[in-house]
């Protein structure tokens, strides 16, 4: 015999779970659709003022608590029919089926994603923009400090902590700006596109757009329902932005350990061992650096899913895929978070920073300029004058002295350089090297403070802009919730 929809092989895979989903995730969502989409029904005459006041008293009835707190039994398709039933408990179903005048479940669904979806979005950047905070305040207190830069995991040259960390700000501010650009795209309203073709009724999609907080409909009501870019594109910005809090996190990872000893973690945030009773293991770095890598997996894995799938309305992004989106977002901003809180507190060992800064010859690429400043020689011949002179030292066990780059110049060049025992001291000084590398972008104290003020007037505009959105989403709210009172009234 034959088994009637929904199969228990359905129901049991497919809609049981997909309810908890949206019990989960969407059942505030489709009350605000609901409550804007009957006030803009009513509003445009397309129902009665009294069918308007019926819907609206039977919706501000409606327990949500009870709704979730029902099992799935198979006795209504998904989330959007119980809710249409538990309306009809409280008013007559020939009106509470007026609700569902010119809205398909199409444009529905990717209106509630798309609410959920911003209010991820917006938590994320909010993260985003407290980590860059701590940044900024580890910047302002590093200026002067030296440090081992690193390429290809090498010693390289002197930088300071200020230029190092300032490069992190720098990234994370061009992520938060994909961020922002992936929201102004994503807060457009599919509602009123109808199934694919919008609506014979004359609706008002822009009303409906303006109750919900969106900044304006969407256009094309087939793209509305069919395009899929409101997610990839955030989550192409948080994968970026995941795989740069990734190289962060490994780096104050290297920097932890006990052979570098550059950074202390307060104690919240490192843990102790079962049986060897020193360990200050630095788990929270562990776990941003994990917590990260799940969510990166997670949106390539919505990535793989929507490729190449149809043009069109499809399962395919809608109740399975939505929640892999939203854990993506949530995993997210969780590894931000984590950032911020882990290294508000940390504390660096300047003293043992600055003692690498002046150890495996990493300031030597200074020592060729001056030659070449003070010897008028090409930098092909002072860089190999200094190549040789580190060689002689490393054999020698010492530094690069006076004597060793004479014998060196006398090699190369057949002659000893003008060059002095103090300009030689200077030009392999730590402090000196940074100090005049005064270049726009680089390590000098004076350009590390003026990339800080520029970074502080940017992170002043994003902050900007994340309360003037926020407030926007929160009177959206209001207005709509006294809109309803209203008309009820």
């Amino acid at each position: 015999m034959e088994e009637k929809f929904p199969a228990r092989g359905y129901k049991d895979n497919v809609l049981a779970d997909c309810f908890e989903d949206a019990k989960r995730y969407f059942l505030d969502a489709y009350h605000q659709v609901d409550l804007a989409h009957a006030v803009m029904l009513g509003e445009q005459g397309i129902i009665s003022q009294d069918e308007l006041r019926t819907i609206l008293k039977a919706l501000r009835r409606l327990d949500f608590d009870a709704i979730r707190a029902r099992e799935y039994d198979g006795t209504f398709e998904d989330v959007f029919y119980l809710i249409q039933q538990e309306i009809g408990k409280h008013c007559d179903a020939e009106t509470a089926g007026k609700l569902h005048t010119a809205r398909s479940r199409n444009d529905i669904d990717v209106t509630i994603y798309r609410l959920q979806l911003r209010e991820l979005c917006l938590k994320l950047i909010g993260s985003a923009v407290d980590l860059r905070k701590v940044f900024h305040e580890l910047a302002a207190e590093h200026h002067e400090t030296v440090m081992p830069a690193y390429t290809h995991t090498q010693p390289a040259q002197p930088t300071t902590l200020a230029h190092f960390i300032l490069a992190m700000s720098e990234n994370l501010g061009r992520d938060i700006r994909r961020l922002r650009a992936a929201f102004e795209n994503m807060n457009r309203s599919p509602l009123g596109a109808g199934a694919i073709t919008t609506s014979g009724f004359p609706i008002d999609r822009h009303r409906v757009a303006e109750l919900l907080g969106f900044s304006e409909p969407t256009v094309n009501s087939y793209g509305s329902i069919a395009s899929v870019d409101y997610f990839t594109e955030t989550l192409g910005a948080v994968a970026a932005l995941l795989v740069n809090i990734g190289k962060f996190a490994q780096e104050f990872m290297q920097m932890a350990m006990v052979e570098f000893n550059a950074i202390r973690l307060p104690d919240g945030y490192v843990q102790g061992s079962s049986i060897m009773p020193q360990k200050r293991n630095p788990v929270a770095l562990e776990h941003i650096r994990a917590i990260g890598s799940k969510a990166l997996g997670q949106t390539l894995g919505v990535f793989t899913a929507v490729h190449n799938t149809p043009f069109g309305d499809i399962n395919d992004v809608e109740d399975d895929l939505q929640p892999l989106i939203f854990n993506a977002m949530r995993d997210a901003d969780r590894a931000v978070s984590l950032f911020g809180h882990t290294l508000r507190s940390a504390r660096f060992d300047t003293e043992n920073l600055r003692r690498r800064a002046g150890e495996n010859f990493i300031a030597v690429t200074e020592l060729a300029d001056t030659i070449v400043r003070r010897e008028n020689l090409p930098f092909s011949l002072s860089h190999k004058i200094v190549g040789k002179s580190v060689r002689l030292a490393i054999e020698a066990g010492s530094d690069v002295t006076h004597e060793i780059i004479q014998e060196a110049a006398m090699d190369v060049l057949g002659h000893e350089l003008e060059l002095s025992p103090e300009e030689l001291a200077a030009a392999v000084s730590p402090e000196n090297f940074v100090a005049v590398r005064t270049i726009y972008g680089g390590p000098a104290p004076s350009e590390t403070r003026r990339a800080l003020r520029v970074e502080r007037d940017t992170a002043d505009d994003d902050n900007e802009w994340l309360a003037r959105t926020r407030a926007h989403l929160d009177n959206a709210r209001m207005v709509l919730g006294r809109t309803v009172d209203e008309r009820i009234s």
